[in-house]
């Protein structure tokens, strides 16, 4: 069926084209087409005074009809994706977030979309084209290995996922390892601030992007990372030779507390991006740093209200058990986690003891 159009000649079809988008006037579902000399617009509506206004940018503008094939247009968002596929109150509890790993992604499904998860998971790859696989957590981080339970919705069956950030690349065991690419700044930005020759106990190292990051990073001597997960301490063998970094990441199969006198005193810096509990460890990760001091990146769930109270009262507390003074670096926001909480670090340098 023929559809509202505007004719003009090619020369001029580009300056036509910005003004019936700056305008809104482009049909955007439909396919502009070219016939000889002339390209055929498809337009939303057109009058005289619209037409007489075409006219001062494309002389050779005219009104007409034709017929024009559909334009395949790449939805923008998931929910836009979903138009027409769930009602607007199932709209409503769409979590357009998600974490990408690379070829893969996680998101979380409400209980109230119960059911719909292999719809949502196919409108998520048609809104990401890299994408080949989503999975949905079942569950929150659970065991001693911090694992967060996931199901697949969509896509191909991954055994692994591959992640890429600040020149690393990650092979990372799905579904059997934590990983969190929303701390990818974070990596970044501790990378920064390690000063030639540290050697940096990488604690909770999971797969490895921590200390891996850090050696392609910066000027560090070495980093100790340490991971209780043997598939996980797999995964960082794999990926400490992925990235060409062996020798300068050390990857140590153990417990965290465990292994605190065996390296205690022999670091410059420790990292503890532990999703929960930090607190319990917050002592031994002291215990790595050397006695003439060094910094310690501390992680923390927190409310939003007085977010930095709880975790500068567990430092004190800690500081103080061990006899070691401390000074508070930063202070920041990490990321959103639900409406009440958020994630914290607090950067703190632990000082001689006195």
């Amino acid at each position: 069926m023929p559809s509202p159009a505007v004719s003009v000649e090619a020369r001029e079809a580009q300056k036509l084209h910005g003004f019936l988008v700056a305008n809104s006037l482009f049909e955007a579902s439909l396919k502009p087409k070219k016939i000889g000399s002339k390209v055929f617009f498809p337009v939303k509506k057109i009058t005289k005074e619209l037409l007489a206004e075409m006219k001062t940018v494309s002389r050779s503008a005219e009104k007409c009809s034709a017929k024009f094939s559909e334009n395949a247009l790449k939805p923008r968002s998931l929910k836009d994706a979903l138009a027409g596929k769930l009602s607007e109150k199932l709209l409503s509890f769409v979590q357009s977030s998600f974490d990408s790993l690379g070829d893969a992604a996680i998101i979380e499904v409400p209980e109230e979309l119960k059911g719909k998860e292999k719809i949502i998971g196919l409108a998520l790859m048609e809104t990401n084209k890299s994408i080949e696989s989503v999975y949905m957590k079942t569950g929150a981080h659970e065991g001693i290995f911090r694992v967060e339970p996931v199901k697949l919705i969509a896509g191909k069956k991954k055994k692994f996922a591959t992640y890429k950030e600040h020149g690393c690349t990650f092979r990372i065991s799905m579904g059997k390892v934590f990983f969190s690419p929303r701390l990818s700044t974070e990596r970044k930005r501790i990378s920064a601030l390690i000063k030639e020759g540290e050697v940096v106990a990488a604690l909770f190292a999971g797969a490895g992007p921590f200390p891996i990051v850090f050696a392609k990073n910066s000027k560090m001597e070495k980093a100790i990372a340490i991971e209780l997960n043997p598939v996980a301490v797999e995964d960082m063998r794999q990926n400490i030779a992925l990235n060409k970094v062996t020798g300068r990441v050390e990857p140590v199969s153990g417990d965290v507390k465990a292994l605190a006198e065996k390296y205690a005193g022999t670091c410059d810096r420790a990292v503890m991006p532990l999703p929960k509990g930090g607190e319990d460890f917050l002592a031994d990760a002291i215990k790595y740093i050397r006695p003439s001091g060094g910094v310690v990146h501390y992680y923390q769930f927190v409310s939003r209200e007085n977010p930095f109270g709880a975790p500068l009262k567990q430092i004190a507390e800690a500081c103080k058990k061990l006899g070691r003074k401390f000074r508070v670096l930063v202070k920041r926001k990490v990321r959103e986690y639900s409406p009440d909480t958020i994630q914290v670090v607090i950067d703190f340098e632990v000082k001689a003891p006195q």
